[in-house]
């Protein structure tokens, strides 16, 4: 499902001069998907981790990212087309599940699937709540 980011929720997100931490660490085997062609890995005060996959739909590459973040936290992917901007997409947010949320996986959310063929980059990113810190992969 593509999601449309208003301009609240982007405001949300931690931007502008937050700290990056980038990574092009390959994922370990056991979080590789059936179908990766690669997979790339990122984390931040070892706490917000993100994963991106990327695999050959319809014959071009595509990639989706893999996070787990705090409650609170977001997992996002960014896109640079034809050399531009990065433009933050598929925003998915952890809801707060109070002071008790016995649940981790609730913590683990995905994005949709990003088109990266020739002309645009991507990476998958993620930051704990109120976090200047995030944690993007390398670009792909």
């Amino acid at each position: 499902m593509n999601v449309l980011l208003t301009a609240a929720a982007v405001a949300a997100v931690p931007a502008g001069p937050a700290a990056s931490v980038a990574a092009d660490k390959p994922c370990a085997a056991s979080e590789r998907w059936e179908g990766d062609r690669k997979c790339y890995t990122a984390t931040a005060r070892n706490v917000a981790l993100v994963d991106l996959h990327i695999q050959k739909k319809r014959g071009r590459d595509h990639a989706r990212a893999e996070g787990w973040v705090e409650e609170g936290g977001a997992v996002w992917m960014e896109v640079r087309k034809d050399g531009g901007a990065a433009k933050r997409v598929h925003l998915k947010r952890v809801p707060k599940g109070g002071t008790f949320n016995p649940h981790g996986a609730s913590r683990q959310k995905a994005t949709g699937w990003q088109y990266d063929g020739p002309g645009h980059l991507v990476r998958g990113c993620a930051a704990n709540a109120g976090d200047r810190l995030k944690a993007c992969t390398g670009w792909h």
